[in-house]
């Protein structure tokens, strides 16, 4: 089986700002060991959550895979941005 890619945005709306890092490991430390590949978990300022799959297998093409790669990159990146975002707003 192809490792898969899962996504999941966590709606955080309504949990304090000083919550929010512990809930978002929480919630990643409880799904990563029952999961083959990688994991990516996002806060969101909304009440909804919502999990996108990423299938690494229907790409073949060596550019595809790069640009697959650099995306994944950013978007790491950019969780600990949203978080940074999230506390600000919330401290406003």
């Amino acid at each position: 089986m192809e490792h898969l890619i899962l996504v999941m945005y966590i709606g955080v709306e309504g949990i304090r700002q000083e919550d929010i890092e512990n809930f978002v490991n929480i919630i990643s430390e409880k799904l990563t060991p029952s999961i083959e590949g990688e994991f990516i978990v996002i806060p969101t300022q909304s009440p909804n959550t919502r999990v996108e799959c990423i299938n690494p297998k229907y790409i073949t093409d060596v550019d595809l895979i790069n640009e697959h790669t650099e995306k994944i990159k950013e978007l790491q990146e950019n969780l600990q941005y949203q978080l940074e975002q999230i506390k600000i707003k919330n401290n406003e």
